[in-house]
């Protein structure tokens, strides 16, 4: 499994900035805090930064490096970092270190190709399927998809109808699908003129799901974990045990004055995929 970002961008009292570093050691990183001028001094470490900016995120991810904000930054900020291309924010309470994740989930065999001609969605997408453990391309080029859903496999399909002329590409993409199994998510403006005009060329024959852009990330984070609907999955397990317990009754709801014993039902609900669930939490500043 992969590190899930290469440098930390803090805005926390000293304190639990500490408590963040001692995390990410416990869990076998080696962590150098640093300033904008230090950091290609630490190559071979996660990069933290006391006193972040949005310009020190650019540059990390000018030379690839994944940040991940630690936090609290207002909304204005967030807006701001979303802007550039971060993709990762984790804003919980201290007492709640132990939800920050490192790793992506283990690689399925699942392979997911994307085409939006919008650089930091793509990017973002990318940061979020990686990290759910799928297999991710982005192409911006309409000759090069078509090769990579032709001589690669191919699972899933992002498509963003408003950049595409579904005249020209829907023949080429129909002739795909006949050849190869394959899903379609399309992302449309369903406020834009014309709609009716543009569902009658037949984007819905290669997209099986049409959504807006607006309610995209919703809908993909709330599909994963992927599943069939049939397989009873639930987020949750639920026990339950009869127990023997002191009962009392209190005057004043201070002073005990009557006691007896009875039998009750303890329910336990237990979460399922809690790392998954970590995981998703870091994306849902998009929502």
């Amino acid at each position: 499994m992969d590190s899930l970002f290469g440098a930390v961008l803090t805005q926390v009292p000293d304190s639990e900035k500490n408590l963040i570093t001692a995390w990410l050691q416990v869990q076998g990183f080696v962590v150098k805090e640093c300033t904008q001028k230090t950091w290609k001094d630490y190559p071979d470490s996660i990069r933290l930064f006391s006193k972040p900016t949005p310009e020190i995120a650019k540059e990390l991810l000018d030379w690839s490096i994944e940040p991940i904000l630690c936090g609290n930054f207002t909304k204005e900020d967030k807006e701001i970092y979303k802007n550039i291309g971060v993709s990762l924010l984790w804003e919980k309470s201290y007492s709640e270190i132990h939800t920050l994740p490192m790793n992506t989930l283990g690689m399925s065999k699942l392979t997911w190709v994307v085409y939006t001609k919008n650089p930091i969605f793509d990017k973002q997408l990318s940061v979020f399927l990686k990290t759910m453990g799928q297999t991710v391309f982005t192409e911006g080029n309409m000759e090069f998809l078509l090769k990579r859903i032709q001589t690669g496999p191919c699972h899933f399909l992002i498509l963003d109808w408003d950049v595409l002329d579904p005249r020209t590409v829907i023949p080429e993409l129909a002739k795909l699908k006949r050849e190869k199994q394959f899903l379609s998510i399309g992302i449309k403006d369903f406020m834009k003129e014309h709609l009716y005009r543009d569902l009658k060329t037949g984007i819905g024959t290669i997209s099986e799901v049409l959504v807006s852009w607006s309610d995209f990330w919703d809908i993909l984070l709330n599909s994963f974990p992927l599943s069939e609907e049939s397989n009873g999955f639930t987020d949750w397990k639920e026990t339950s045990k009869s127990v023997s317990k002191l009962s009392f009754t209190f005057q004043e709801k201070q002073i005990p004055i009557a006691m007896q014993l009875t039998e009750t039902t303890v329910l336990k609900k237990k979460q399922l995929f809690p790392q998954i669930h970590n995981l998703l939490d870091l994306f849902h500043w998009f929502l």
